[in-house]
């Protein structure tokens, strides 16, 4: 028989039972009690939570700043004098680069996120060396996170001249075509988005474009993306990140655009800005748009003090912006930040995060420490993990966490 791991007692959406995995996947969840095999892993949950593993659909991991110093950042005026910034403020960082990524993606791994979006700035004064970092840590983290490189030019496609730079990001492994601004940095919409459809063309890749432009610019804009989508034959590969423009703009043009974006399957990732308008998630979400969480940001950065690598975190914050307190509508919000719903099915990837949570709103108003983060049903991160994450990896875990969270006394001496 199959060597199979049964988890006991686990809570699935308010439903307690036995969760089965093989291969990696879930072969089956049964309320009933299962007798084990001598060959199979059994380990009890003791009536945790089972909440889909997380995904951060954009995040920067080449700009974070040291944690045991801070930096200070200084208002600017514009976004390409925020450019200049970071570029001025990351030169500090550059012998460190490699140990902050790795940092911040032990982080994102221990709040639960096993998949991401990594953008990776590319221009001619950094050339390719911040994607041969990103190259090699996609591959030491490949058992653990699944992580998509967005050849991104931070400084303008145009305005830097970063095409050849990006082309070359392309053949050497990126998965994506990144861009900012089609108007606002790089001064030519038609000419930006020409030349990176161009690119995705000749290299058979997506498209992730930022796009901070505000209002009526920035609706433009996604207008003549989805003309390029619909023209280059790229019907769901396209995104647009940030788009504020959507939040700025009368809600029934934000109706008409979104029901183009559906209909050309473009997908919108918002990092649920604090400092300016942001997308109308619910409304997009109603046309048919799929919506994607981020977190952006993972800590101090030239862009905000206020990152945090928790993309549960980030969906706590978009119930709070708009004040959602029923339960219907805060459980809606795991949609946005996972590639599942709150129930694993069979054949569903055994992507999963255990918590002590009475159920899904509850893990989003407190949120609790992530006991444990599995990948492929194996454990690679959380607080009862042991470092292995192996097919004996199970057996060596405990039932419970000596150093428990806040929320622990909720549960008693049941766990």
């Amino acid at each position: 028989m199959e060597k199979r791991l049964l988890i006991q007692q686990i809570n699935m959406n308010g439903r307690i039972g036995t969760l089965i995995i093989e291969k990696g996947r879930v072969a089956k969840f049964d309320s009933s009690e299962v007798a084990s095999e001598r060959e199979d892993s059994v380990w009890n949950a003791r009536g945790m939570l089972l909440l889909p593993a997380f995904r951060d659909a954009h995040v920067h991991l080449d700009k974070a700043f040291p944690p045991d110093r801070w930096i200070s950042r200084t208002p600017v005026s514009s976004i390409l004098d925020q450019f200049q910034l970071e570029k001025e403020l990351l030169a500090s960082c550059k012998n460190r680069r490699k140990e902050l990524a790795v940092r911040t993606l032990e982080a994102m791994l221990a709040a639960g996120t096993v998949e991401a979006r990594v953008h990776v700035d590319i221009d001619p004064d950094i050339g390719l060396s911040h994607l041969e970092l990103m190259l090699q840590l996609k591959e030491d983290f490949a058992s653990r996170m699944a992580i998509e490189l967005v050849a991104f030019p931070q400084q303008g496609l145009l305005r830097s001249q970063s095409t050849p730079y990006i082309r070359e990001a392309l053949r050497m492994g990126a998965d994506l075509v990144g861009g900012v601004d089609p108007a606002g940095v790089d001064r030519h919409v038609e000419l930006s988005l020409h030349t990176m459809f161009e690119l995705a063309a000749e290299f058979d890749k997506r498209i992730d474009l930022h796009l901070h432009d505000p209002g009526h610019l920035g609706v433009y804009t996604i207008e003549k993306m989805l003309e390029y989508s619909a023209e280059a034959g790229m019907k769901g590969k396209v995104t647009v990140s940030h788009a504020y423009g959507l939040g700025e703009v009368d809600t029934g043009l934000v109706a008409e655009l979104g029901s183009r974006m559906a209909g050309e399957e473009m997908d919108l990732v918002t990092s649920v800005p604090i400092d300016t308008a942001m997308p109308p998630v619910p409304l997009l979400a109603k046309q048919g748009v799929k919506v994607s969480l981020a977190t952006d940001h993972t800590g101090l950065d030239a862009w905000t003090p206020y990152g945090h690598p928790d993309i549960l975190r980030r969906g706590r914050l978009l119930a709070e912006k708009q004040v959602w307190n029923d339960d219907l509508r805060m459980a809606s919000v795991f949609q946005w930040m996972s590639n599942g719903s709150l129930e694993l099915k069979a054949g569903d990837a055994a992507d999963f995060v255990l918590v002590h949570a009475l159920n899904a709103p509850h893990a989003l108003a407190a949120l609790p420490k992530r006991q444990l983060v599995c990948k492929a049903g194996l454990p690679v991160a959380g607080a009862l993990w042991q470092g292995k994450s192996n097919d004996n990896a199970w057996n060596n875990i405990p039932e419970r966490s000596e150093s428990p969270d806040e929320y622990d006394s909720l549960f008693g001496d049941n766990r």
